[in-house]
């Protein structure tokens, strides 16, 4: 299935259907590599294997690495050992990426060895490992790969629209909430999802919360999804940086209102409210942007080539990368940059003497970086 080497990674949700796909046929593999942070199609996906693995009378084993009830010798001793109910096994293992750290521990460093050793018997049983940091340079998975493994992934989808198209229907998660929809047969067409998107954040689980409200309001009679949808966005002040950027004054908008009411997850999966740090976390991630693009545009208002500009800028290497760069430098005229990067100074200026900055700074900003845009 997914043993051979990819450019690039398909979408989770495609993912998924091959799994499906691959799952009716009635073969089972003799491992399974569930990787990613999405764990909604993490859960779809293991909800396929144990419905596949019921269906073969594989029994079910199951461990979690979280669990304070979790023993690595219990683990170890089923690989090991023979099936007690049945003729073989489905082991899930969760958190396995957790036993393959070098701080797992001593007891630990047996385990792709006994996951090894289960393949090859060839009995018929499943091993299917779950983890968000699994990935498919680590030693066990190579050879899980080179032994037949399925590997799927379960990355979390685009929750924005690349630079050089900036269109919000366009986003992967748009586009997945539109497809989620039609299953479910809620009629939603993509302005709309793009304004659940805006509402909700990327958050798969809210999203089908959402589309319950909008379905429940299509029974009532009450067919305005604007009406239905409650705000509780998951907009971060690196994600809104791109639509200020870009000129896009509605998805900017609608993200200020849902970082100053809502506040916004930190790295550790807290949500902060704390202003002070959100209009600090704000002004540093569109500074950041602006440098880059100040120093771009001094070298292409010189004469400088693009590969230049990119250089200059410190822009990485990468060709999506450049391509973003590129596209969101075309945007606006060279001095409108200088311009652009002058607002802000003067905004942080002002935020520095202790004077109150609050949301509408910010739309402000993104009304007068509209303006800028369209001259």
């Amino acid at each position: 299935m997914a043993a051979r080497k990819r450019k690039a990674e398909a979408a989770p949700g495609q993912e998924i259907q091959r799994l499906s796909r691959e799952l009716s046929s009635g073969s089972l593999p003799s491992a399974v590599v569930l990787r990613g942070e999405e764990r909604y199609f993490v859960d779809e996906a293991v909800a396929l294997l144990t419905k596949a693995g019921a269906k073969a009378d594989l029994e079910l084993c199951r461990y979690d690495t979280a669990d304070p009830d979790f023993q690595i010798k219990d683990l170890m001793g089923d690989l090991l050992g023979g099936a007690l109910f049945a003729s073989a096994r489905l082991f899930l293992v969760k958190g396995a990426d957790a036993l393959l750290k070098k701080t797992a521990g001593t007891a630990a460093k047996g385990f792709p060895d006994a996951v090894l050793a289960r393949v090859a018997a060839g009995d018929g049983s499943m091993v299917v490992l779950v983890g968000a940091g699994l990935r498919g340079n680590q030693t066990l998975i190579k050879k899980l790969g080179e032994a037949g493994a399925w590997n799927i992934a379960c990355r979390k989808l685009w929750d924005s629209p690349p630079p050089w198209d900036p269109d919000p229907r366009k986003a992967e998660l748009v586009q997945w909430l539109v497809a989620r929809a039609r299953q479910r047969k809620i009629p939603m067409g993509a302005d709309q999802a793009a304004y659940v998107v805006a509402a909700t954040g990327n958050d798969l689980f809210a999203l089908d919360r959402q589309l319950d409200r909008v379905q429940q309001g299509e029974q009532d009679g009450q067919g305005n999804v604007r009406d239905q949808v409650i705000w509780e966005g998951n907009a971060s002040p690196f994600t809104l940086a791109e639509p200020m950027l870009a000129g896009d004054v509605a998805r900017a908008t609608a993200g200020i209102e849902t970082l100053f009411q809502s506040g916004f997850q930190g790295r550790d999966g807290a949500r902060t409210l704390d202003r002070g740090a959100l209009i600090a976390l704000l002004i540093s991630a569109l500074s950041s942007k602006l440098r880059e693009l100040v120093a771009g545009a001094e070298v292409l208002s010189a004469g400088g080539s693009m590969a230049d500009a990119r250089s200059q800028a410190g822009v990485k290497a990468s060709p999506v990368a450049a391509k973003a760069f590129e596209a969101r430098l075309g945007l606006r005229p060279p001095a409108e940059w200088k311009a652009c990067y002058r607002d802000l100074q003067e905004l942080e200026r002002t935020s520095r003497t202790g004077a109150a900055i609050d949301a509408n700074d910010f739309v402000a900003l993104a009304l007068s970086w509209r303006r800028k845009s369209r001259r």
